[in-house]
């Protein structure tokens, strides 16, 4: 008798949403079994520096608990740990430029992400460490390493997979990354914000995180709105770093020590007023660290929250650690300018499935306000692995028709979404549109709040 060919799948790239993919096809394989194999260009994990702080809302976190299994699900507290109970708020906290609240929407606060899933509430999230995320979706996978791919060829029966040592791998599907993009949607437009951001991820003092705290509450993802278009983001978690395994104090400091992420960003064109005072290398931490708090000074206001803001700036590395792995962050990455940029959508007006498909960044890459890249990776990876339980040799591009067909509606939204909400924050609005902006957005947040009382009287 002979056996049906197990069809083969390639995937390229070991970030969230192709790793997520990788654990849905082998969970399900007692309902479809595919031959699996991963490919990344990196020469092992610790190579790229890998993120820290992301928010992961109920759709995100339920399309990746769909895709593990329990194995690796039973090990996803380490990077997904439960909320403090009445110390951490898994919500979002806007402010004005003096330290004001804004909007505060109701949440669902739950004891762990397992909880989190069952309620469909929009601004419900969780904080999760990414790196920490990666490594444990990293576990078991057999990936290859060090295999850059640079190029593909379809035929009637399948794909070619070309690598940059000169090796090449055949499969019935594959998943494209980010660099042959352009080879799948020549068409494709990148979108640029015009916006700078900056980012780094620091250990705050206790005493410190106390101050902050006091000041502006313990949501654990908070953004105050400057007027000029410049905003400051800060997102943590309140689990000491001491209590990490493998934590070395090196400053034998008895104070316990929390990680924070540090965002800023700004209208572009504002380094140009800028520019005659400072000069900025990207290649020197240092002095980008030090144009931040310059623009801090110059567009913010003397008070105590933007006095706190450049405090934590303070903390900021200004140069690469000797050991990077004994670093409190396991890996470092310099402190550098970066522009908000995203796929536009309306760029792609041809679409034609084929055996080569795409999820996360790779097909609708989004700038991070609102959080929803690696939540719309996850649910690209459930999406398709689902809809590759109906593969059949006969017709193998009607399933990634289906997922495509899906997946374009939800990522559209969102990235124009996200877009939107990046250019209102960062509109320049003078004193009296911030006025009338922040009297829009407390009238918001008191309709938003009152709403949830309400539904839960009548409930």
């Amino acid at each position: 008798m002979q056996h049906a060919k197990i069809p083969k799948v390639i995937i390229i790239g070991t970030g969230p949403g192709g790793l997520a993919l990788y654990h849905a096809l082998i969970k399900n394989k007692d309902k479809k079994e595919f031959d699996v194999k991963i490919f990344e260009r990196d020469s092992s994990p610790r190579e790229r520096w890998q993120g820290y702080h992301i928010a992961l809302n109920c759709a995100g976190t339920r399309s990746l608990l769909n895709c593990v299994p329990f194995s690796i699900n039973s090990n996803l507290h380490k990077a997904m740990p439960n909320p403090l109970p009445d110390v951490e708020f898994h919500g979002v906290s806007l402010f004005d430029n003096k330290g004001s609240l804004l909007l505060n929407p109701p949440s669902k606060q739950y004891k762990d992400f397992n909880e989190l899933v069952k309620f469909p509430h929009e601004y419900s999230l969780i904080v999760t460490y990414r790196d920490r995320l990666r490594d444990v979706l990293l576990e078991s996978v057999p990936v290859h390493w060090g295999k850059k791919c640079i190029r593909y060829e379809e035929t009637k029966d399948g794909v070619w997979v070309m690598f940059d040592d000169g090796s090449q791998e055949f499969c019935d599907s594959w998943l494209a990354q980010m660099e042959l993009i352009l080879q799948r949607l020549p068409e494709l437009q990148i979108f640029d914000f015009g916006i700078t951001n900056v980012v780094a991820n620091i250990a705050v003092p206790k005493h410190l995180m106390d101050r902050f705290i006091k000041l502006q509450g313990n949501s654990l993802l908070q953004k105050s709105l400057g007027l000029y278009g410049d905003s400051s983001m800060v997102i943590f978690r309140l689990i000491p770093i001491e209590q990490e395994p493998g934590y070395e104090n090196k400053s034998n400091s008895n104070e316990p020590h929390y990680r924070v992420t540090l965002n800023y960003s700004y209208p572009t064109k504002l380094d140009d007023v800028e520019s005659d005072k400072i000069k900025v290398d990207d290649n020197d931490s240092a002095s980008v660290i030090e144009h931040v708090k310059q623009m801090i000074r110059n567009f913010g206001t003397e008070c105590e929250f933007d006095d706190i803001i450049l405090e934590l700036w303070d903390l900021v590395p200004k140069s690469t650690p000797n050991d990077p792995e004994k670093f409190q962050f396991k890996t470092y990455n310099p402190t550098r300018r970066r522009q908000y940029q995203d796929i536009n959508p309306s760029s792609i007006q041809t679409w034609t499935s084929s055996r080569v498909t795409l999820l996360g960044d790779a097909v609708h890459a989004m700038n991070p306000v609102l959080g929803l890249g690696t939540n719309n990776a996850f649910q690209d990876a459930d999406l398709l692995s689902q809809a590759l339980i109906n593969y059949s040799s006969e017709e193998p591009i009607s399933c990634i028709q289906e997922y495509e067909n899906e997946m374009r509606k939800r990522s559209t939204v969102d990235v124009l979404k996200s877009r939107s909400a990046a250019l209102k924050m960062s509109a320049p609005v003078g004193l009296l549109r911030t006025f009338i902006r922040n009297c829009s957005l407390k009238f918001t947040n008191f309709i938003l709040n009152f709403s949830s009382i309400f539904r839960k009287y009548i409930e």
